[in-house]
């Protein structure tokens, strides 16, 4: 994890981009509160796919924090998202070598993943919400069925989106930050 101003200013506009993606996120009421769709969590997996697990780590906390204190991200949202982040960094540092890149078929799956990992979390999350609420399987059932067309829709953000993200934030990264380095090399 190289650490320069352009780097800085890229992992910045991540965690912007992440606070304001929390804004818009789609929201809907449940009898215990509103359940917001972690849609935030698009940017930071771009992040991991194009400059690795530090920055993603670092630019997925810092705008999970702010998200938090602005309200716009619940328990649910923060821990769907780092358990997100966490499962395709560990695929990643699974399935490639350190010095190999990801290619734009393992982009796709990774995407895929992603997309599948936020409809069993997303749902989940809500049928914990139904048990606590009231403990009866009824309540589960119709938590799960409120929150099914979003978490679909999630899911689907998730596995178009990510590797769309992830290939523009690569080319940002390896045009911009990467270039710097070369130059700052060859000095």
């Amino acid at each position: 994890m190289r650490i320069n101003s352009k780097s800085v200013t890229l992992a910045v506009v991540a965690v912007v981009l992440m606070v304001l993606a929390g804004f818009v996120s789609a929201r809907f009421i449940l009898p215990t509160g509103v359940f917001v769709a972690p849609w935030a969590g698009i940017i930071s997996l771009a992040v991991l796919l194009a400059a690795g697990t530090g920055w993603a780590i670092l630019t997925t906390v810092l705008a999970l924090i702010i998200m938090f204190i602005f309200g716009t991200a619940g328990w649910a949202t923060v821990i769907d998202i780092l358990l997100t982040v966490a499962l395709l960094a560990w695929l990643i540092g699974w399935q490639l070598p350190r010095d190999q890149g990801v290619t734009h078929q393992q982009l796709i799956f990774l995407g895929l993943v992603a997309g599948l990992v936020q409809l069993v979390l997303i749902e989940g999350s809500l049928a914990i919400a139904g048990w606590l609420f009231d403990g009866q399987g009824a309540t589960v059932w119709a938590f799960v069925q409120l929150g099914f067309s979003t978490s679909i829709l999630t899911a689907l953000l998730y596995a178009v989106l990510t590797p769309l993200l992830a290939i523009a934030v690569r080319w940002l990264w390896q045009h911009w930050v990467t270039s710097t380095d070369h130059n700052d090399s060859e000095k």
